[in-house]
């Protein structure tokens, strides 16, 4: 069975446009299936057609949502999505028998957005420069790895995601959740495998389009800053980033990216333990890029 999760922020007329494609693919699969819609807030109303609510109150953000969705789901296959995609019908189905039994922990499907540069936004590739991780994305006409499963739509198996503790709550309410999910699967040597043939449609940030252009750069400083530090095991990279974060301290003039910057240091002193054992970072690097 297929649990679809989409967490929402109260977004009926988005759910209502866009969760009927939803439903056709999931039929289109063969497979028995069940749509869950986190309702972030508990303010959603109407109820979603043929959809099962569950209710987040008070809000939590993007990761929390859909951990939530993940423990209420009743399938073996969790279908991630965010409320504001659309799915060709047979993109589950693609997906599908894109996943193996072993050694993939997720299939993401082309994810075309007007966001992307090349046109699609499942392609991940990340490179290591002046102490960052900078993630670049990766265009690619066949089926190969990405660096981590983009949040907006891919499957994997509900066992694995939750055996990997789903997405880290300290990331919410957005941004790098997915990295960090992503990076933690390959650390256990579990891939994740871009399936282009299947095709998902982004609207494109639909989601976080009610923050504040300084709301969303604090977070994502803070979870850059919380994600390196978690996620490197490497003593001289975590070096290396220190020495980063330490110029950007000195010479980055934005008080919205130091305050970022500061929340995620705290984070991290609050949070769970750094990386080790498995997949080195330099491997991690190598194996989840596509050739």
């Amino acid at each position: 069975m297929i649990s679809a999760i989409v967490p929402t922020l109260g977004a009926a007329g988005r759910l209502a446009r866009l969760l009927p494609s939803v439903r056709a693919s999931l039929a289109a699969s063969g497979q028995a299936s069940e749509v869950l819609v986190v309702d972030d807030g508990a303010t959603l109303a109407p109820v979603p057609e043929g959809a099962r609510v569950v209710p987040l109150d008070p809000a939590r953000g993007y990761g929390p949502a859909v951990n939530a969705g993940a423990r209420a789901a009743a399938g073996d296959l969790l279908l991630v999505l965010n409320d504001d995609v659309r799915l060709d019908p047979d993109c589950v189905a693609r997906l599908a028998a894109a996943l193996p039994e072993r050694e993939v922990f997720a299939v993401v499907p082309a994810i075309l957005s007007p966001l992307a540069g090349c046109g699609d936004e499942a392609g991940k590739a990340g490179r290591w420069r002046a102490g960052w991780v900078e993630i670049e994305e990766a265009a690619a006409g066949a089926r190969g790895p990405t660096l981590y499963p983009v949040g907006c739509c891919f499957l994997c198996r509900r066992a694995s995601f939750l055996e990997l503790g789903g997405y880290d709550e300290s990331f919410s309410p957005y941004f790098w959740e997915d990295v960090d999910l992503g990076w933690r699967a390959w650390r256990r040597g579990l891939a994740t495998l871009r399936v282009p043939e299947a095709r998902c449609h982004h609207e494109g940030s639909a989601t976080i389009g009610g923050f504040a252009m300084e709301q969303r750069l604090a977070a994502w400083q803070r979870n850059r800053t919380l994600f390196h530090l978690l996620a490197l095991a490497d003593p001289g990279r975590r070096a290396a980033c220190f020495g980063a974060l330490a110029a950007q301290a000195l010479f980055d003039g934005r008080p919205a990216a130091l305050g970022g910057v500061a929340e995620g240091l705290a984070a991290f002193a609050a949070g769970r333990a750094p990386a080790a054992g498995g997949l080195d970072d330099d491997e991690i690097l190598a194996r989840s890029r596509t050739a």
